[in-house]
């Protein structure tokens, strides 16, 4: 309790010393949401990560919002595109795309039938619908201790200019280019990717929480990214194994 204390309270400390504005009650948060937006390569009214902006208290800045939808009649509806059979990742939006994440049980991409089990992050356009790219990330070896079947990415981005920020099922924190492939360019320092087609994601780096911190994420890892300042936060979700009892990580 008191090293969770201590970690809270530094991290508290990090947040207040790099900017991070605390909301007073005579302030309006979707001014603040747009000034905060300002400051980023993203569109004016895009909602760039889960909860729209760093408090992450979902303030929108809209008027007009339908409050009834109708899929098979198309009330209210602009497009609409098939996802997985369990989807926990929530959608964000920046610069003209949509990014959710998903299991593969649609199969966007032909190399994985939909059979396959993985989590997969999807990017679609903002105006059409239109299926861009894929991130895949195959199952972990390990099974369900680590990587539960069928529940795909449980994250959502963060996304600022053409970089794309997000935690996948595997315990990874990936950077990808917003254009994936379909710019013809493989950018960053990682270049071994399996496949360069343009439906594809195009991995700028990465970095394997389990494999470098010895952290044992439990069952699946649920972490949605923040930013503050060029600081990435992000939880490992480390926690007991498959006994409920034991935490292979306690450090």
């Amino acid at each position: 309790m008191i090293r969770t204390s201590i970690a809270c309270t530094a991290l508290a400390g990090l947040l207040l010393c790099s900017g991070f504005h605390t909301v007073r009650a005579e302030e309006d948060p979707t001014a603040l949401l747009l000034q905060e937006l300002e400051g980023r390569k993203v569109g004016k009214h895009d909602w760039p990560q889960w909860g729209g902006w760093t408090h992450k208290n979902n303030t929108p800045e809209a008027t007009g919002i339908p409050t009834e939808w109708d899929v098979k009649s198309g009330e209210n509806v602009l497009w609409s595109a098939p996802l997985g059979s369990q989807t926990y990742g929530n959608v964000v939006v920046a610069n003209g795309k949509v990014y959710v994440g998903s299991n593969n049980q649609h199969a966007y991409l032909t190399r994985y039938p939909h059979s396959v089990d993985l989590g997969v992050l999807l990017c679609f356009d903002a105006e059409t619908g239109t299926f861009l790219w894929q991130h895949s990330s195959p199952k972990l070896p390990t099974g369900r201790v680590h990587d539960w079947p069928d529940q795909g990415i449980c994250c959502s981005p963060y996304c600022d200019g053409d970089r794309v920020w997000y935690v996948t099922s595997r315990g990874e924190v990936a950077c990808l280019d917003a254009e994936g492939f379909r710019d013809g360019e493989n950018d960053g320092s990682y270049t071994a990717e399996d496949n360069e087609n343009k439906n594809e994601a195009d991995i700028v780096w990465k970095y394997d929480m389990m494999g470098k911190l010895g952290v044992s994420q439990h069952n699946m890892c649920s972490c949605s990214i923040c930013c503050v300042g060029d600081v990435l936060f992000v939880n490992s979700s480390n926690g007991v194994d498959e006994s409920h009892i034991n935490i292979p990580a306690p450090e």
